[in-house]
C-alpha cells in the first residue's frame, strides 16, 4: 500500500453537513464545535435553506474554513439531501445548526469505523441542555457500548436516545438513501432506519454531541408533531424497502407516537387532547401502563 493510500485510510476525510434556516443566533456555536475538533481532516458544509436572517453574514468570515451553499427554502430534508449530495468525505455526519459536537466527537467515532471495517455506522449517547449556561445532562442511560445489527429496532422503539448529530456513517452507505421531503416530523428517523436496517452498527455510550432544546425548537417540534400525527409510523412500516419486515413493530410504534403526542399536549397545557392520546396509546399497547410517570400525568388531566 502506498503512503498516500495508507494516510487516507488512517486519516479519512469526514464531511459534516449543517443544514440551517434562520438560526443565525445558534449557527456559530455549531460551526465552532466543528472547528475545535481534535480530528482535523474535515469538510464542513453549511447548507442555508433560504434563511432571511443574518446567516450569510455569520458565515462570511469563515468562508476559508467551510463550504457555504445557499438554496431556496425547501425544508430541512432537502437541505440535508443537498449536503449529502455534495459531501466528498469517506464518512459523514449531520449537525443541526442549534446543536454542537464534543471536542473529540469525530475522533472517537472515526477510530471505531476504521478499526472495524464491517461496521457501517456509529450512533452515540448525547448530552442535552435548555439554556446556554446550563450544565449539560446525559440524555441516554444505556450505560454500555455494543455492536448490533438490530439498532434500527432500538431506534424505532426508543430504547436508545437519538439525534442526527450522534450518527457517523460511511458515506457510501449514507448516499444510498435520502431524507424524505414529504414528512415534517420524524424524517430523520425514517432516513436513519433505512441506514441502520440489517447493517452492523455500534452504539457508543460516551456522548459525542450536545443538543439544545430552546423555545424555538420546542415550539417547532410540537407544531410539526401535531400535524404529522401517526402518519410517520405508516411512512416507516409500509415502506416497500422493508418488504413487510417491520410490520411486527407497528403497534409499538403507534403506541409510542400517541404517548409522545400525550407528553407534548400535556406540556403545552392541552389536557383534553393529552388525555385522548394517552387513552389511544393504552388501547393500542396496554403495556404502556407501566410508565408510571405518564400515568400520573394522565390522572392530573382530570383536575
Amino acid at each position: 500500500m502506498s503512503n498516500t493510500m495508507e494516510a487516507a485510510e488512517n486519516n479519512p476525510l469526514v464531511s459534516i453537513v449543517i443544514p440551517t434556516y434562520n438560526y443565525a443566533n445558534y449557527l456559530l456555536t455549531a460551526i465552532t464545535s466543528c472547528l475545535e475538533q481534535t480530528y482535523r481532516n474535515l469538510e464542513i458544509i453549511v447548507v442555508d435553506d433560504g434563511s432571511t436572517d443574518n446567516t450569510r453574514a455569520v458565515v462570511e468570515g469563515l468562508r476559508d474554513k467551510i463550504r457555504y451553499i445557499y438554496q431556496d427554502n425547501r425544508g430541512v430534508s432537502s437541505a440535508r439531501n443537498k449536503g449529502l449530495e455534495e459531501a466528498q468525505g469517506s464518512f459523514i455526519t449531520f449537525l443541526d445548526a442549534d446543536d454542537a459536537l464534543t471536542t473529540d466527537s469525530i475522533e472517537m467515532r472515526v477510530r471505531i469505523l476504521t478499526e472495524h471495517k464491517d461496521t457501517d455506522f456509529v450512533i452515540s449517547s448525547t448530552l442535552s441542555k435548555h439554556t446556554p449556561d446550563e450544565t449539560p445532562y446525559l440524555h441516554d442511560k444505556t450505560g454500555q457500548s455494543f455492536f448490533s445489527e438490530r439498532l434500527y429496532e432500538d431506534l424505532l422503539c426508543r430504547r436508545i436516545s437519538f439525534a442526527t448529530c450522534a450518527v457517523l456513517m460511511r458515506t457510501a452507505v449514507a448516499k444510498r438513501f435520502s431524507f424524505p421531503t414529504h414528512i415534517s416530523n420524524g424524517e430523520d428517523i425514517v432516513y436513519f432506519t433505512k441506514v441502520f436496517f440489517q447493517r452492523k452498527g455500534y452504539f457508543l455510550a460516551t456522548p459525542t454531541a450536545i443538543t439544545f432544546s430552546h423555545p424555538d425548537s420546542l415550539r417547532h417540534n410540537i407544531e410539526q408533531l401535531k400535524r404529522q400525527g401517526i402518519d410517520f409510523v405508516t411512512a416507516v412500516v409500509d415502506d416497500p424497502y422493508y418488504k413487510g419486515a417491520l410490520d411486527y413493530l407497528r403497534k409499538d410504534l403507534i403506541a409510542n407516537r400517541y404517548m409522545e403526542l400525550f407528553r407534548r399536549y400535556y406540556a403545552s397545557g392541552d389536557k383534553g387532547l393529552a388525555r385522548e392520546c394517552y387513552i389511544k396509546g393504552i388501547r393500542t399497547k396496554p403495556g404502556k401502563l407501566s410508565r408510571i410517570d405518564y400515568l400520573v400525568k394522565f390522572i392530573k388531566t382530570y383536575f
